[in-house]
C-alpha cells in the first residue's frame, strides 16, 4: 500500500519476493513472499539484516555498517527503545566502521514550523478516554500524524490514535508507551491493526507500540472502532 505503483510492479513481476522484517507478520505478506525472514523479538529491521550477514560469516562495508546503524538509531527513537541485542549489533557495526559520533548530525532535522503547528492542534483537538488507569487519547489531523501520536504520548497519554483523511482512506497512526505494552500484553499491530484493516477492507501493520492503519471510512468512526478494539483488547489489565 505504502509503495504505490512499484508494489504493484512488484506483485505482478516474477522475481520472488523476499520479506526481511521486525513486525509481525502481516497475512497478506506471508502470502505473496517466497521467504519471510522475521525476527520480532530484534528492536530494529536492520538488526535482522545485519545478522545475515553474521551467519554467512561476512562483514558489512562501511556504507553498509554505517547505513545500517543509522537505520537502528531512526526505529528504536535513538537507542530510546533498543534491546541488548541492538546494542551488540551496534558494536558489531561500528568495529566495521561506523561512527555513532556522526549520526545525529546526519539524521538529525529542526522540526518544521508546520509540524509544530500540526502537534498544537492535535493536542487542542484530542479527545481523552479513560480505561481504568490507563489514558488513552484520540485526535484528528490532516498531517503529521505520527509526529501528533509521538507528541500525545510525551504529554502524558498511554495510548494515542491520530487519524486524518488522505484521499479516499483513512489513516490512523498508533502509539503506546511501552509500560502499556509489558503490563497488558496487547500489541498495536498484531490486535488492532492488522485485524482492523482486514476486517474494513484496508491495511494495517506495524509495532507492538507503533502501528498504522489505512481504511475507508470516516475519520470519527475508524477512531471509534480503534478505542473499542484497544478496549476489547486489554480486557482486564484496563485497571
Amino acid at each position: 500500500d505504502q509503495l504505490g505503483n512499484i508494489g504493484e510492479k512488484i506483485l505482478h513481476g516474477e522475481i520472488p519476493i523476499i520479506v526481511i522484517d521486525h513486525h509481525h507478520p502481516h497475512p497478506d505478506t506471508t502470502k505473496i513472499a517466497s521467504l519471510m525472514i522475521v525476527d520480532e523479538s530484534a528492536a530494529a529491521a536492520a538488526e535482522v539484516v545485519y545478522q545475515l550477514f553474521h551467519a554467512s560469516k561476512t562483514e558489512p562495508g562501511m556504507v553498509e555498517a554505517r547505513a545500517l546503524l543509522a537505520a537502528i538509531f531512526v526505529e528504536t527513537k535513538h537507542f530510546l527503545l533498543a534491546r541488548e541485542s541492538t546494542f551488540n549489533v551496534a558494536a558489531g557495526l561500528v568495529r566495521a566502521g561506523a561512527d555513532p559520533r556522526r549520526l545525529s548530525e546526519i539524521l538529525s532535522t529542526p522540526m518544521s514550523r508546520s509540524e509544530r503547528v500540526a502537534r498544537l492542534k492535535a493536542a487542542g483537538r484530542s479527545q481523552i478516554i479513560l480505561m481504568g488507569n490507563w489514558i488513552v487519547a484520540t485526535s484528528d489531523l490532516g498531517s503529521y500524524q505520527s509526529s501528533a501520536a509521538r507528541a500525545l504520548l510525551s504529554l502524558g497519554a498511554h495510548v494515542a490514535f491520530v487519524a486524518g483523511e488522505s484521499k479516499d482512506r483513512v489513516r490512523v497512526n498508533m502509539r503506546a508507551t511501552e509500560d502499556f505494552y509489558n503490563k497488558t500484553g496487547v500489541h498495536l499491530a498484531r490486535d488492532l491493526s492488522i485485524p482492523i484493516g482486514k476486517k474494513l477492507g484496508g491495511v494495517g501493520g506495524g509495532h507492538p507500540t507503533a502501528a498504522g492503519l489505512s481504511v475507508p471510512g470516516q475519520v470519527q468512526d475508524i477512531l471509534k472502532i480503534c478505542v473499542d478494539v484497544l478496549r476489547e483488547s486489554a480486557g482486564p489489565f484496563q485497571t
